[in-house]
């Protein structure tokens, strides 16, 4: 049931994190990731994730 349940939390939590980060990215008084050198590192690990829970999703209806 793990894993199972483990993309659809990766996913989940990339989606979070990728609104904060854009929501970073118009109003940076909110100071959500206020370094820069955190964000483009924080961005990649965001788009693989997505990419990885979708990937595993599809591959686990598929059985």
């Amino acid at each position: 049931m793990f894993k199972k349940l483990l993309p659809h939390i990766c996913l989940d939590t990339a989606v979070i994190f990728l609104v904060l980060w854009v929501l970073d990215r118009f109003n940076e008084a909110m100071h959500f990731l206020s370094r820069d050198v955190f964000k483009i590192p924080f961005a990649v690990f965001l788009v693989l994730v997505l990419i990885e829970s979708v990937i595993l999703i599809i591959y686990q209806r598929k059985e």
